[in-house]
């Protein structure tokens, strides 16, 4: 399976836990917050300019153990952080994983 095809399964599982934890706890409408929308995306291009300036990130990131750990602490500190400041920090995971999808479809049509 290429790394690309690996890396969308592991977002699009994540983005389904998240999206059912909105759901289970009627959350959903978070997803229209501006501050989710702004931090999610900011987040996300953030961590995908680690992997284009050559930063230690991208060979991390081969690493078996280290994109199932992400995806775990994706998921962890959403779920905790969510209970701290409210479900806006998992509506902004969505927005970044989003963002994520945005950017593979962009890098994969310009092959």
């Amino acid at each position: 399976m290429p790394s690309y095809r690996r890396d969308a399964v592991f977002a699009l599982l994540c983005g389904l836990v998240l999206l059912a934890y909105l759901r289970w706890t009627a959350a959903v409408e978070t997803l229209q917050s501006g501050v989710a929308v702004v931090v999610g995306v900011a987040g996300a291009l953030g961590v995908e300019a680690l992997f284009l300036l050559d930063t230690p990130a991208a060979s991390l990131w081969e690493r078996r153990g280290v994109r199932t750990a992400s995806a775990v602490a994706l998921l962890v500190c959403a779920a905790g952080l969510a209970v701290l400041l409210g479900p806006v920090v998992v509506a902004a995971a969505c927005w970044g994983l989003a963002t994520y999808f945005v950017v593979l479809a962009v890098s994969l049509l310009k092959r």
